[in-house]
């Protein structure tokens, strides 16, 4: 794993990461014949979301998105981690996964072929980047029940030291707020 991540390697490697997510959620989109709308005021559960998601269907409305918290994150700037958060909600109710840690935990494998799919693999920064934010968050959800308070040092975290040590690392840090 890379110990040395130079701020370059870091910036190009979000901006490709970025790219591949505003493609699929795009892609997902034209295929849906429905887009996105930030909100602070998104679906919070699976009941409100499919609830959400079928009047998108039936209409073309945009679906609501979570707004919030959307910096710093793995992807370089704040619209591609609200479309990426498009893609996951949308494949929540294609793929029919509830918002638990067990479905949770499977859609961010099927998000992780999505990249492998794109040409993308382990030895990637951007594959690594997205694993410990997808993969990642879901561990620490199912482990400690909190959330990640900076997305971009935990991914970060992950990829110098390993996920072990990047969820210890996070989880040390949860206790001391």
């Amino acid at each position: 794993m890379p110990k040395n991540i130079s701020e370059l390697e870091l910036n190009r490697a979000r901006a490709r990461l970025s790219g591949w997510t505003l493609g699929f959620a795009q892609a997902t989109a034209d295929e849906l014949g429905f887009g996105w709308k930030p909100t602070p005021t998104a679906p919070n559960t699976y009941r409100g979301l499919k609830a959400a998601f079928d009047l998108s269907m039936r209409d073309g409305r945009p679906l609501p998105v979570y707004s919030e918290n959307t910096d710093p994150v793995v992807f370089s700037e704040s619209n591609a981690n609200i479309a990426y958060r498009f893609v996951h909600d949308c494949h929540h109710v294609i793929l029919d996964y509830s918002f638990s840690s067990k479905h949770e935990f499977e859609l961010a494998r099927w998000q992780m072929e999505r990249l492998r799919d794109a040409g993308f693999n382990e030895k990637d920064l951007e594959w690594q980047l997205f694993y410990a934010d997808s993969v990642g968050q879901v561990l620490l959800y199912a482990l400690a029940k909190t959330f990640v308070s900076n997305q971009l040092r935990f991914a970060l975290d992950c990829v110098r030291n390993g996920m072990e040590q990047g969820l210890a690392l996070e989880m040390n840090r949860s206790k001391a707020s």
